[in-house]
């Protein structure tokens, strides 16, 4: 008795947004209202809780020491109360989810994942559809898509990764490399379906060498890209990159599990932002179909545990 009524949904949905996206403008853009909203409804919760849950400045709104304790709880409890909801929906509603997605997230990230989806939700029908098309959203299409890049105006995106990119090797051919130049040293590797690899490639290796002086007059990286072997897939580099047959250029959240299984290593100390991010994209309404609603959830989850 005499307990002060708990915030609203919206304003811990806020919270969460700001934590996720690093930023007001970007939560907004997520949650579908204003800037001004977002900060209203902070501002709502911080007074409820009687101190401050971030601190504000240039580079964005970034956690006080409350709000990092408070943040697992309030995005760990709202995952739970949308999966009961979504849940209850579905079970009188309908029960398949079509998404599109990459091949090399499909298999390096998702494919290792989808089993735990289908077993929380055995009664739905997961329709995957993996490829390089953009996405359809027609009726018989697509209901979302893990699209790497930006989504098309009208449609709404979410940023599920903000990865890295550098270039990994197998240990036995780490410790061969010479001191100097080496990537010389094994062949550059790429494959059908990478989208801008030369350039990719060249701006790497622009990164390392400008202004060192370690600069290698005589290596022409771009030819070195196009003399270097070239696969079908990225799964398929990636299985030579293993075997020691040269160096990948990869995004960090495409090869995490390997790293971390000592099948892979990074051979340069260097890495630079990738320019584009993987975002999860779907129409308006897509979240009406409660299966999609679930998926997007149980995804969003599973990019959160992965952080």
């Amino acid at each position: 008795m005499g307990k002060r009524p708990l915030p609203p949904l919206s304003v811990l949905q806020a919270f969460c947004a700001i934590v996720e996206t690093g930023g007001f403008g970007r939560a907004a853009d997520r949650i579908g209202q204003t800037q001004t909203a977002v900060s209203h409804q902070l501002a709502q919760l911080e007074g409820w809780i009687g101190g401050r849950l971030f601190d504000r400045g240039r580079a964005g709104a970034r956690l006080t020491p409350l709000g990092a304790r408070l943040h697992p709880a309030i995005a760990g409890t709202i995952s739970e109360l949308e999966t009961a909801l979504y849940q209850a929906r579905a079970s009188v509603s309908v029960r398949s989810v079509a998404v599109l997605v990459s091949p090399e997230f499909s298999s390096q990230w998702l494919a290792s994942r989808l089993p735990d989806f289908c077993q929380r939700h055995p009664d739905i029908e997961l329709k995957m559809a993996v490829g390089y098309q953009r996405p359809d959203f027609k009726p018989g299409g697509a209901d979302l898509a893990i699209w790497l890049g930006r989504a098309e105006a009208g449609l709404i995106e979410e940023e599920l990764l903000t990865d890295e990119e550098f270039v990994v090797s197998s240990p036995a051919l780490s410790k061969q490399l010479p001191p100097r130049n080496a990537i010389r040293a094994a062949p550059l590797l790429r494959y059908t379906g990478m989208r801008h690899t030369i350039l990719d490639w060249q701006r790497w290796y622009e990164q390392i060498t400008g202004g060192s002086g370690e600069a290698d007059a005589q290596f022409d990286i771009v030819a070195a890209v196009e003399d270097g072997l070239l696969f079908e897939s990225f799964a398929d580099m990636l299985d030579a990159c293993r075997e020691g047959r040269g160096f990948a250029l990869v995004r960090s959240s495409l090869v995490a599990r390997d790293i971390a299984d000592g099948k892979l290593v990074r051979c340069f100390i260097e890495a630079q932002p990738a320019a584009v991010s993987y975002n999860l994209v779907y129409p308006q309404n897509a979240l009406q179909n409660p299966s999609a609603a679930l998926f997007r959830n149980w995804l969003l989850s599973q990019v959160r545990s992965a952080a």
